[in-house]
């Protein structure tokens, strides 16, 4: 008769808990579809209340396949706030993904610290994690970023060689690249931006030697030497030449678009867009 009615209760009590679950997949389910139709605050508000409730909705045990994780709310929930300007907010979001699960919007934070010009939070970001790791990889972009874009390109120098001495371990790793004559795209981006922060630290025959490093590489990959080149260039005296080698370029994140920005002032080209 006990079990009985010790079955009959453990019944009840996952029967509840699979209905709680239930209702909050399909809050995760409407705060996507909230967010493809422009929504934006409502999207926020389930998004929020999901990750807030996670611990109390997932204990003790998950009993849905493929359950949304609370670091893909929080990280959907900064993303939001970040395209609602809310910075504050979003990057409070994006430090709570990171949380629990390590580098999950590690990009967007970095790259909206940038944007709002906090060089001094996300030096002190890529400090740390370098302090836990020195192959974190990304730390030594962020790291570079920062000190490049608060105009202190000796220290940007200094970030930019440590990440190409640690490179080859880290693909070792990660990656399985084996260097053979050619560049990874990872120390082609290194050795141009090297590059710029040598020439801005006036020393312009390191910052030659860096660039012509891409530009040499039999790999498909010249598109990465096209800025350095370009700060060549004007350096040299040569605006057409530089003007000409920015046809086409992207830039690919945050500091490539304000060093760029930066050349197209001193080259006093129209439409330079602000950082």
């Amino acid at each position: 008769m006990i079990f009985l009615l010790l079955a009959h209760a453990l019944a009840l009590c996952a029967y509840g808990l699979y209905e709680r679950q239930a209702r909050y997949l399909a809050q995760v389910l409407d705060a996507r579809q909230q967010w493809k139709d422009g929504h934006l605050e409502a999207a926020a508000a389930l998004y929020q209340r999901y990750a807030t409730d996670y611990p109390r909705v997932t204990w003790p045990v998950i009993l849905f396949k493929d359950y949304p994780s609370r670091a893909r709310a929080w990280y959907s929930l900064g993303r939001i706030q970040a395209q609602q300007n809310h910075t504050e907010e979003a990057l409070r979001a994006f430090n709570q993904s990171m949380a629990a699960e390590p580098g999950l919007g590690q990009r967007d934070y970095r790259n909206l610290l940038l944007e709002l010009h906090r060089y001094a939070d996300l030096k002190r970001s890529a400090q740390i994690r370098l302090q836990q790791s020195a192959l974190d990889m990304a730390a030594y972009w962020d790291l570079g970023a920062s000190y490049l874009m608060n105009s202190e390109p000796q220290a940007a120098v200094q970030t930019y060689r440590q990440a190409l001495t640690q490179l080859p371990q880290w693909q070792a790793l990660h990656t399985g690249y084996r260097a053979g004559g050619r560049l990874s795209p990872e120390e082609a981006d290194l050795r141009a931006l090297l590059s710029i922060a040598y020439l801005q630290s006036h020393d312009a025959t390191n910052a030659r030697t860096q660039c012509q490093r891409v530009s040499d590489s039999p790999e498909s990959i010249e598109h990465y030497d096209r800025l350095c080149a370009a700060y060549l260039a004007h350096w040299e005296g040569k605006p057409a030449q530089a003007i000409d080698t920015l046809k086409t370029y992207q830039p690919p994140a945050p500091e490539h678009q304000w060093l760029l920005d930066q050349l197209k002032r001193q080259l006093s080209l129209p439409d330079a867009p602000k950082f």
